[in-house]
């Protein structure tokens, strides 16, 4: 399961947000039944109509869909044009004049929700003195497929304007219920996401299988989540030589889907991958450097159990304090300077310059290795 940019953009406005403006929040808003609200063209409907078999005598049975089906390869990106839509439409509500927002019908159903924050470790790093904002309040929409994502900052008040706000740009592209329809047509937003909190404000929620903590500026995994991944680890031993490509496939993407709140994961696919191009057509070699890169992802592990990630480990940013360095045979040495955006523990702020002398014994080995 990938998540293109979205998360990162999220994860990014969150850290880029002033905290004297207050806590971020997060909300979510899900889509109930997204393909059969898209109603196809008069002129595509018959591409895509089935034929039923039948018993002898019966009349023949085709199925004409009338809205985007299941199965079909062309449905999700054409409903992820929708959603990206209502994701536009919602942004400039929410970005312009707030003042004359009306409270969306499904809002006070929102606001009585109350959530716990989902489980997470306990010990949190502290947050970065050094980091940059923005210096405005956040207010911004992301989706994923048929989750809508928001990040704001605000008062309950504005909070409840934006969140009216989303609902309306949903309502606005999907058409919401009316007296005329029957009593089978549902919302376009899912009451029951919405009926667990996930519509509700809060500064800790589990967004795209990821639990944000936007206080302490960190991302983890759940806990199911990472025993999944300690049980893909434990079901490959070191002395395993060989495994099923289906099952190799599975453990990549798995995997993946993981490795983008683990720092440092991103880089130990390459003889992972290339595992893909041995072996038989059902079956691919382990070898020594598959195994070691599972053992990375093994360290790796027992760090995510015990600390949640950074998010400033995630997301790049423009360094705070620069460091040039070099080294000869005789010492090494380098020069810290600090930028504008530095914030210093004490007064002195000068630029650092350091040399470290080799002893003779490190001398002579690196005169004997460069011979």
């Amino acid at each position: 399961m990938q998540y293109g940019r979205a998360l990162d953009r999220i994860l990014r406005e969150i850290l880029m947000a002033d905290p004297k403006l207050g806590h971020v929040l997060l909300l979510k808003a899900d889509l109930s039944d997204g393909f059969y609200r898209i109603n196809l063209r008069l002129e595509d409907i018959p591409k895509l109509a089935l034929l039923f078999p039948t018993v002898e005598g019966q009349p023949p049975l085709v199925a004409l869909p009338l809205c985007l089906p299941m199965g079909w390869k062309l449905s999700p990106p054409h409903f992820c044009a929708v959603t990206e839509t209502i994701t536009d439409v919602a942004n400039r509500k929410i970005k312009g004049s707030l003042q004359h927002q009306a409270l969306h019908k499904l809002d006070d159903r929102a606001s009585k929700v109350h959530v716990e924050a989902p489980a997470t470790i306990k010990e949190h790093p502290p947050p970065d003195p050094n980091l940059p904002t923005m210096n405005i309040t956040q207010a911004q929409v992301d989706v994923f497929v048929d989750d809508l994502i928001a990040v704001a900052q605000g008062d309950p008040e504005t909070l409840r304007k934006i969140r009216s706000g989303i609902f309306d740009a949903i309502d606005s592209i999907l058409r919401p219920v009316d007296d005329q329809d029957s009593q089978h047509r549902t919302e376009p937003i899912s009451l029951k996401k919405l009926d667990k909190g996930d519509c509700t404000w809060a500064t800790s929620k589990l967004i795209l299988g990821w639990i944000v903590d936007t206080v302490n500026l960190t991302i983890s995994l759940p806990e199911h989540r990472a025993e999944r991944l300690k049980e893909i680890l434990d079901s490959i031993p070191r002395t395993q030589k060989r495994t099923s490509r289906k099952k190799w496939h599975k453990v990549l993407g798995e995997l993946r889907s993981m490795t983008i709140a683990l720092p440092g994961a991103r880089g130990l696919f390459s003889q992972m991958q290339h595992a893909l191009t041995t072996g038989t057509t059902h079956r691919i070699n382990l070898s020594d450097g598959v195994h070691d890169a599972l053992d990375d992802f093994r360290y790796l592990h027992e760090n995510i159990v015990t600390r949640p990630t950074r998010i400033q480990e995630l997301v790049p940013l423009a360094p705070s304090i620069i460091n040039y360095h070099d080294a000869s045979g005789y010492a090494a040495g380098g020069a810290l300077l600090p930028t504008d955006t530095a914030v210093h523990r004490d007064e002195n702020c000068a630029p650092i310059v350091w040399r470290m002398p080799f002893t003779p014994e490190v001398q002579k080995e690196l005169r004997k290795t460069s011979m």
